[in-house]
């Protein structure tokens, strides 16, 4: 008879139960489990058995194992980012400041794996507000170790490439009318099953597991109910079921109340990981560990001018949103050019200032939403900021208008539908003076570009004081309006401006 036992971790071993006669030579054996995020293996993962099979563990690669508790660790050392995470959204997306027919734009095909050097960071790759993947290894090799003489070999390896891919929603799950939700899919594809894995009682499970939070402390809901797993499928198979079927289903879910004001916007955040249990007979019953962790922010938005269905969402908050303006985009290019020279040179701008400091153009250096819908007082500074623009438009300090390529609006830099914007000072303190920039921009460019980016606001649920960032760019197709345009969304508030 035999007993399993923990030797460290999850480091397994299968030792002779007490009682029973000795063997001649004494063995162990034991399951070593790693769970690896790195775009070098990830790309090459045969190293991986390669590396396991010359040394019995992983240290020249730079990775410790896994435990219950998380992922294997990377001992080399990643390259500081100089930037925080983030992706860009073209603008025109957004044409006539209406809702994409698709406002998801999701992951497709091998999408994932074809940014796998972003996908297999411990962050795994947002390419957009719904839309996340990650991709990871996970190798476990079976050892038998001898203790006279002393000596170890591998039996055994089970190596696998798993890509998760996550989709967050606009509108309610269809469980209950004010519960938030977002879809997962695991593809777990074995790449090297041999020894104890091949074996018919080897068996996966893979689990969604969320640690939520409500931001809000006096949220009527325990911080359980703010992210937690829900729907599952095909995600309890033996491992030759996984091989014939490598792909399951989950869900998380949020729970809130109606959307109102006096609900406030149900902010629930949760930091999320596939658990994995093995069972494989003789050796260990479930050995489990974990993937690496993603985020994803749930929320219920009253003041956002969509439909009341979609008032209700869930987005992937680890990157800063960017929206791009095109200069070449004859919709919106005066505001686009506006942008990038103000930002390029600010003490040249109008009003004057040497000193000028102008935000927006990067992740780490964005501007903030100030959605005037929220309150009597964000709508009134919002206000301000455009008179505070608008006045100066009128004084004699602002150049005059063109000649040609009229009529012209008054545009601002930064947007009065953020904190940044030109009344800044009155609020926050005198540095603040002059802070902006306005300029002649022809009238239905100016409001193109702001329509869009007011569309961009609410589909993509920038909510009030959020982070973003506007970029500028001169090359590259500008897309053509299609000229007979499907019947328009009846939920739909049509065009709107920031």
């Amino acid at each position: 008879m035999l007993v399993w036992a923990a030797v460290s971790g999850l480091v397994l071993a299968l030792t002779p139960a007490a009682g029973a006669q000795a063997a001649p030579e004494k063995k162990t054996y034991k399951i070593i489990p790693y769970v690896i995020s790195d775009p070098d293996l990830v790309k090459n993962p045969q190293r991986v058995v390669t590396e396991f099979a010359k040394s019995k563990n992983l240290d020249a690669l730079g990775i410790a194992p896994a435990t219950a508790n998380g992922p294997s660790k990377s001992k080399r050392r990643a390259a500081a980012l100089a930037e925080p995470v983030s992706f860009v959204t073209d603008s025109s997306r957004f044409n006539g400041g209406k809702k994409p027919a698709d406002p998801y734009n999701y992951i497709a095909g091998d999408e994932c794996e074809a940014n796998y050097d972003r996908a297999s960071a411990d962050a795994g790759w947002i390419k957009n507000r719904f839309s996340y993947c990650q991709i990871h290894l996970v190798y476990m090799p079976a050892v038998e170790c001898g203790i006279f003489p002393p000596s170890c070999k591998v039996v055994g390896n089970f190596l696998s490439s798993n890509t998760l891919v996550g989709r967050g929603k606009i509108g309610a799950a269809e469980v209950a009318t004010t519960t938030r939700w977002a879809e997962f899919d695991l593809d777990v594809e074995i790449l090297t099953r041999t020894g104890p894995w091949l074996g018919g009682g080897a068996r996966l499970e893979a689990e969604l597991e969320c640690d939520g939070n409500y931001l809000d402390e006096d949220f009527p809901q325990t911080d359980a109910n703010a992210c937690f797993a829900g729907f599952t499928q095909d995600n309890d198979k033996s491992l030759n079921q996984w091989m014939a079927d490598d792909d399951a289903e989950l869900t998380l879910y949020s729970q809130a109340s109606s959307p109102s004001a006096g609900a406030g916007e149900q902010i629930g955040t949760g930091v999320f990981h596939v658990e994995y249990d093995f069972d494989l007979p003789w050796y260990i019953e479930f050995l489990d560990t974990e993937s690496p962790e993603g985020g994803m922010r749930f929320d219920t938005a009253w003041y956002l001018n969509v439909a009341n269905t979609d008032k209700l969402g869930s987005v992937f908050d680890r990157a800063v949103p960017g929206l791009s303006l095109n200069e070449t985009d004859p919709s919106v290019e005066g505001a686009a050019r506006h942008i990038e020279d103000a930002r390029t040179n600010p003490a040249a701008t109008v009003p004057l200032k040497a000193d000028k400091v102008l935000h927006g153009a990067t992740p780490g250096d964005p501007l903030h939403r100030l959605a005037g819908a929220k309150s009597a007082a964000l709508r009134t500074r919002a206000t301000r900021n455009r008179t505070v623009s608008t006045n100066f438009c009128k004084t004699v300090a602002m150049p005059a208008k063109p000649d040609t390529g009229g009529p012209f609006d008054c545009d601002e830099y930064a947007m009065a539908s953020t904190y940044e914007g030109s009344a800044r000072s009155e609020y926050e303190g005198a540095q603040y003076e002059l802070d902006y920039s306005v300029r002649w921009v022809n009238r239905s460019q100016n409001q193109e570009a702001g329509r869009r980016i007011g569309r961009w606001y609410e589909v993509d649920r920038i909510l009030d004081s959020e982070r973003f960032f506007i970029t500028t760019t001169d090359t590259g197709p500008v897309p053509v309006p299609d000229p007979n345009p499907e019947d328009p969304d009846p939920d739909d508030p049509g065009p709107i401006e920031p």
